[in-house]
């Protein structure tokens, strides 16, 4: 690019930060801020115009005071100051900001040098009676510009913002997470509309959104072939995996890019790519993307390791020490790997995948794992067993079909569920797409209530529908399969959406709970002590109209 640094936009792109995310563990607890504190760093250092990220800045929905306290320490000690921020904003601030006046660093009582524009994830998106995210409350602190929010179910709206710097002119297409089956029905009957400004070809236009790129089902990922085709360039979030290098669309009409997560949220292959954030230069209708790569990450070695059969092997070790034997050898090369990568000496994540033919071969991979305290970062994990084939057995004359999750019809853990009770394992009274939808929100915002909440609510329901009905006693069973069906799934959505459901949870006596990580496919379980609980028991000054001087070339 030809035109001076005056008319090039300097963008940090980032997403999936987590913040909060490992607070409960005492090795991990400030990883998510230690990386974000990078990211601000690097953004100062290279003078970007302000931070673009793809949604999930936290890890739940309702973080910790400590976590909300970290950052906004963080932003205020990195984006606020006397630099004068070079970009013009012409959109109607009411359409994107609600309850703002106007975009953070034009607000007269706050100082902001770097602005921060946010769409919410799948994990911080808004929550309770009316409704708030947590982004909500750092935009009403003119912390951060949360935008892309839309909450009709019936139709989207995307209004872009419009920035100018110079000659060059910008236009952000926000959208924050929308499930995915649900925003795929939408595309599909025409019902997601893009405004846009009079002279479009004249705007270098960005869609930011957080969804499903993998397929993972029918109608449960967003196809390219949906991002409408004016589109320049999008910026992909919720994936984890690092694809930052802009590559075609499946049509060809736009570039993609993936940054991936900041911080390993599960130990699943993708999270083991180099962690990086991305510097978009924008001048007219051209681009560059430079990937930098994040130097604060924990290091995190994932590998597989195939275990030939016992009648392989001759002698008298038990097979299970054999195996032992291997793993161990394999896993202390995996510590070495991650400790050649210098990253301040901190202790790695490591994931092995062992595949295995005979139950023989298996061992206690938690009692194994204590080898390596202080010496991993999970020791309690280090190691998981996968069959190369499903399994099937009878128990008491019983036939149990164990479904291989790797299986090419399995897309899900909704597909997984969906699948099992098809045909002979079929629920006689509960509903599926009650038990999907308790699961869905147990796996997308940390919801650990949702699962036994719907269970109550749905034994109430029968409860009550059989005591109306007084069906005869022969007649019960299909009484209560007619019922279950007749459920739909908005009926379960508007029960979880209760803020006083907590409320109506029984008694239970909890000595442990345990925590599994929505994005975690290797099944990552994390374990933590809790009490029991009973009944009741989840811009400024100069910085308008500023222009830089320096000269410059984008390359």
């Amino acid at each position: 690019m030809d035109d001076s640094e005056a008319n090039t936009f300097r963008i940090l792109l980032a997403t999936d930060l987590h913040l909060g995310y490992g607070l409960n563990n005492s090795i991990r607890e400030n990883d998510t801020f230690r990386t974000f504190e990078e990211i601000l760093q690097i953004a100062n250092k290279e003078k970007v115009d302000f931070i673009l990220l793809g949604g999930d800045l936290f890890h739940e929905a309702r973080p910790t005071p400590h976590c909300i306290k970290k950052t906004i320490e963080l932003i205020r000690k990195y984006c606020f100051g006397d630099k004068p921020v070079e970009i013009e904003f012409f959109s109607d601030p009411s359409l994107h900001f609600p309850g703002n006046a106007s975009v953070n660093y034009e607000d007269p009582n706050i100082n902001v040098s770097i602005p921060i524009f946010s769409i919410h994830g799948n994990h911080d998106d808004p929550t309770g009676k009316n409704h708030v995210s947590a982004l909500d409350l750092f935009s009403s602190m003119g912390l951060v510009n949360y935008f892309g929010r839309w909450d009709d179910v019936t139709k989207v709206e995307i209004n872009p913002i419009l920035l100018k710097k110079g000659d060059s002119k910008l236009a952000l297409y926000g959208l924050s997470h929308i499930r995915d089956e649900r925003l795929a029905r939408l595309f599909l009957d025409k019902k997601v509309v893009t405004k846009t400004p009079e002279d479009l070809n004249d705007w270098f236009n960005v869609f930011i959104l957080h969804q499903n790129r993998a397929n993972r089902g029918a109608k449960n990922f967003i196809a390219d072939s949906f991002i409408p085709e004016f589109i320049d360039l999008v910026m992909w979030g919720h994936e984890h995996d690092c694809r930052i290098e802009p590559s075609a669309s499946a049509g060809g009409n736009c570039y993609i890019t993936q940054p991936g997560s900041s911080v390993a949220t599960s130990l699943a292959e993708g999270e083991a790519l180099t962690k990086k954030i991305g510097l978009l230069r924008v001048c007219g209708k051209n681009f560059n993307l430079h990937p930098i790569e994040l130097q604060t990450v924990r290091p995190f070695i994932f590998s597989c390791l195939s275990i030939e059969p016992p009648e392989n092997f001759a002698g008298k070790i038990a097979h299970s020490e054999r195996t032992k034997i291997l793993v161990r050898e394999k896993i202390e090369s995996m510590i070495e790997e991650a400790n050649n990568l210098n990253r301040d000496n901190m202790l790695p994540l490591i994931r092995l995948i062992i595949k295995y033919e005979d139950e023989r071969q298996v061992f206690n991979p938690i009692r194994f794992g204590q080898e390596f305290i202080n010496k991993v970062a999970n020791p309690e994990d280090i190691v998981k067993f996968a069959t190369h084939y499903k399994q099937a057995r009878r128990t008491n004359n019983v036939h149990v079909n164990f479904i291989d999750p790797n299986d090419e019809h399995v897309t899900s853990v909704i597909d997984l569920i969906s699948k099992y009770f098809e045909g002979d394992n079929h629920l006689s009274a509960l509903s599926v797409t009650g038990l999907n939808e308790a699961v869905n929100k147990f796996l997308e915002s940390n919801d650990n209530d949702a699962p036994q909440v719907l269970l109550n609510e749905q034994e109430e329901y029968l409860m009550k529908k059989l005591m109306e009905l007084k069906p005869e006693e022969a007649e019960i069973e299909d009484c209560l399969k007619q019922i279950s069906e007749s459920r739909s799934v908005e009926e379960f959505r508007d029960v979880l959406r209760d803020p006083n459901r907590r409320q109506n949870l029984n008694s239970v006596t909890v000595d442990d709970q345990i925590t599994i990580d929505d994005s975690d496919d290797e099944n990552n379980v994390s374990v933590s002590s809790r009490p029991a609980k009973g009944p009741g028991s989840r811009g400024g000054r100069g910085s308008r109209g500023g222009r830089g001087r320096g000269r410059g070339r984008a390359k």
